[in-house]
């Protein structure tokens, strides 16, 4: 074999083992993103869930308060002394 065969040889066995390595590393990665987005997701659903279970009391309290509040208005109205 003359030296350029072996010089060739050489550097496509390095550039190949590079590639796989490059590729298997790549696949791991892939791996570890989709690991990442499903518990991301996880913890979505998670925080969708505790901020309906906070939003609906809120929302009752609200309602009540503004209920209290027209009767306040319509009590004092129905009391309110006209100065006629």
């Amino acid at each position: 074999m003359d030296i350029t065969q072996i010089i060739i040889s050489i550097s496509l066995l390095a550039i190949t083992t590079i590639i796989v390595i490059s590729g298997i590393y790549f696949i791991n990665l892939l791996k570890d993103i989709r690991i990442t987005v499903n518990k991301t997701n996880i913890i979505l659903d998670d925080t969708h869930s505790i901020t309906n279970s906070i939003s609906k009391p809120l929302t009752s309290v609200s309602e009540f308060v503004m209920g209290f509040k027209n009767g306040l208005t319509m009590f004092n109205n129905f009391f309110k002394k006209d100065d006629k």
